[in-house]
């Protein structure tokens, strides 16, 4: 990832950030992010630059994402009976969370790996107004990537030698971070009902 994230630069990370967004979740986008600050670090490539790509490459592919589900997803979700049955208390469940914590999905759902590809298409699907989505969307995105950005860029070396040497113990990592976060909503939800 190193080697062609520095060979073809900002197109990849705003090409990888951007499928990324519109939900494409195997894609790297984070991961070309992450590299391209940390070789920023090292004199390859300007920090503000990246993040300015990678902001719009992400803001560009949630609202596509949006766009499509606002658009056409109750239609594809309601396009064969049996399938409905089982999507529509999930897209009513949708709509009503989206109501009530739309807000705080977009913002913090942004540094949730699994989740950030799928917010957009879920907003326009639960039908969430769109001067709220994009208020949300650009806001949770500013603020990821300037924190993602920062962080790699300052432990700059280290980042670029981890994934290159230690790409094995980086997913372990990215792992048990996901598992932690994951109990803590669940611990919270628990706590909630309670």
């Amino acid at each position: 990832m190193t080697h062609f994230v520095s060979t073809y630069g900002l197109w990849v990370v705003a090409a990888l950030v951007l499928l990324e967004a519109a939900g494409g979740p195997v894609v790297p986008g984070e991961t070309a992010f992450v590299v391209a600050a940390a070789l920023a670090s090292q004199g390859h490539g300007d920090i503000v630059s990246i993040v300015a790509v990678t902001v719009a490459a992400a803001v560009a592919g949630t609202v596509s994402a949006y766009v499509v589900g606002r658009v056409w997803g109750r239609d594809l979700l309601s396009r064969w009976p049996w399938f409905e049955r089982l999507t529509r208390p999930g897209l009513e469940r949708a709509a009503g969370f989206f109501e009530r914590h739309g807000a705080k999905a977009l913002f913090l759902g942004r540094f949730v790996p699994f989740l950030r590809t799928t917010l957009g298409w879920m907003a326009g699907v639960a039908r969430m107004p769109l001067r709220r989505f994009l208020v949300w969307s650009v806001a949770g995105t500013v603020t990821w990537a300037c924190a993602i950005g920062a962080a790699s860029y300052y432990l700059g070396r280290a980042v670029v030698d981890a994934v290159e040497r230690d790409a094995a113990i980086g997913a372990v990592v990215v792992a048990a971070l996901l598992a932690a976060l994951a109990a803590m909503h669940v611990l919270r939800r628990r706590w909630q009902r309670a």
